[in-house]
């Protein structure tokens, strides 16, 4: 149900901050678990008058996928309209737990993917979450003790199987330079990262993938392939930010 601006005495910003503020207070522990990016979405829509049902049903799918329970979900519902009065709890209520119970009841999601081997976008933010989680409490910066290792390939003007190609080398070059307990991820066709720690030895690391991922790559069939793009992609301090970046990295 839509609401009117004159209803909504805050902007959306400050809507989120004390939502949030009473969330935290009320036993959300870790700020980096609470938001979504359809938190912003559903504070823009109770302020400005749009219809809160859609980013509400977002909300509550991405709560389930982050393992939340229904409960918890719907008790930070009533937070937020403890700070928005002017909010219909009912409408709200009922959006939220439609998209928590539709995201329970869907197949989960492959971590791996079968070609490349390296594990969803989905996975690389539930890692990347864990890591700002883990700063929170050792009071670390993750932009100091943490990065991601980009890697794009060219496959513009490829199909089918010559276009799968480049990743599946790209895949192989990565875990060959990074193994162990990095996060190695596909984000789309043409781009895959690395999660992995700042340590002094991650520029060579660097080099020897575009090194071997370009030798791969221009042995890889008759047509010649573009050289490929490493390079070293600092994480913002929030993980909000984080997950932006990783979405338009994967555009």
């Amino acid at each position: 149900m839509a609401q009117s601006r004159d209803m909504a005495p805050v902007g959306s910003a400050e809507l989120q901050r004390r939502w949030w503020e009473r969330s935290r207070d009320t036993g959300w522990i870790f700020s980096s678990d609470w938001y979504d990016p359809a938190v912003d979405a559903l504070c823009e829509a109770c302020v400005c008058g749009a219809d809160p049902w859609p980013p509400a049903q977002r909300l509550g799918s991405a709560r389930a996928g982050a393992g939340v329970s229904l409960g918890e979900t719907l008790a930070d519902i009533d937070e937020l309209t403890g700070v928005a009065p002017w909010l219909a709890t009912d409408v709200l209520l009922r959006a939220v737990s439609l998209g928590w119970a539709e995201r329970t009841m869907a197949p989960a999601p492959a971590v791996f993917d079968p070609l490349t081997g390296l594990v969803s976008i989905e996975y690389l933010r539930t890692r990347v979450g864990e890591v700002y989680r883990g700063a929170d409490v050792a009071g670390t910066d993750v932009s100091d003790t943490h990065a991601l290792v980009a890697v794009t390939v060219d496959v513009s003007g490829l199909s089918g199987w010559d276009r799968v190609t480049p990743l599946i080398l790209a895949g192989d070059a990565m875990r060959t330079i990074f193994d162990g307990e990095h996060t190695l991820a596909r984000l789309a066709d043409h781009m895959a990262v690395v999660l992995t720690r700042r340590e002094k030895m991650l520029p060579r690391r660097s080099q020897l993938l575009a090194g071997m991922l370009a030798n791969r790559l221009s042995s890889a069939g008759p047509t010649p392939t573009p050289a490929p793009r490493v390079w070293i992609e600092r994480l913002p301090p929030s993980l909000s930010a984080a997950v932006g970046m990783i979405q338009e990295l994967g555009r």
